[in-house]
């Protein structure tokens, strides 16, 4: 009687043991379908676009100044575009976000403000962006300086165009001054021709040469101003990018000239 009483209870555990998994097989089932609920949402059709991500300051001074550049981002998609982080990889660059989120077509800025305290070679260094594009999550934009002051009297490999003076402070307080001229010289054996490729537009006005063909040996002067109403309570972080063509159309050299001053 006992050995029956058993096997009945055996084949209860047995039956009940089944049915538990039948049971657990619902949740299994409802993970599946939402996979699959999951496979079907669209693909976001946004797309990330760069007109350059890549930027040459060329040779700058040494100094407790600053090399400022903006990076053009703009959405080719068909959908929202969201940029969830910038983040630069060094602590020495700061990299403002104008606008994180573009509708198709709408494009943004992103700064890239590297502080030159403290380098005295060259270098390059990265801002990694992070968007919902599919096919370009992250993106490394770059920037390159030379700040070795050793190479400036080099003949070959030096900048062969020099700014007097090589850092513009506009002084602060009652000294500040919203205008300015640079002296520019052609230390080359050429002809050259300057350039401006980029200035802070947000800072100072269009900068103006007044020379731009410049023969060996040969100065002019850079005209450069503070733009109408700059709180000038606010320190300026300021730059000028300028390249020297030669007579075949070739860059043979540039500079970046740091723009200070303003601040409490």
């Amino acid at each position: 009687m006992k050995k029956a009483l058993v096997i009945a209870m055996i084949l209860i555990a047995v039956v009940a043991f089944a049915q538990g998994n039948r049971g657990r097989q619902v949740p299994i089932a409802n993970q599946k379908a939402q996979a699959t609920e999951s496979q079907n949402v669209p693909v976001s059709k946004a797309k990330i676009s760069f007109e350059s991500e890549h930027f040459d300051f060329g040779f700058a001074p040494q100094g407790n100044a600053y090399l400022v550049h903006y990076y053009t981002v703009t959405n080719v998609g068909e959908d929202t575009l969201h940029i969830k982080r910038v983040r630069p990889t060094c602590g020495c660059t700061a990299a403002p976000l104008h606008k994180k989120n573009l509708a198709p077509g709408e494009s943004t800025k992103i700064g890239a403000i590297f502080r030159l305290r403290g380098y005295k070679r060259a270098v390059s260094k990265a801002i990694k962006v992070e968007s919902d594009d599919p096919s370009r999550k992250l993106v490394s934009l770059r920037f390159s300086a030379n700040m070795d002051t050793s190479l400036w009297f080099n003949t070959t490999k030096g900048p062969r165009i020099f700014s007097d003076p090589a850092i513009v402070d506009l002084g602060k307080g009652d000294l500040f001054q919203s205008k300015t001229r640079v002296k520019i010289t052609n230390s080359s054996d050429k002809k050259l021709t300057l350039k401006i490729i980029e200035y802070t537009e947000n800072i100072i006005e269009q900068p103006k040469i007044k020379r731009e063909t410049l023969k060996a040996g040969k100065s002019t002067e850079l005209y450069i101003a503070v733009v109408k109403n700059y709180d000038i309570k606010t320190p300026i972080k300021a730059s000028i990018t300028i390249a020297a063509i030669d007579k075949s159309g070739s860059e043979v050299t540039r500079i970046t000239i740091p723009i200070i001053g303003a601040g409490k």
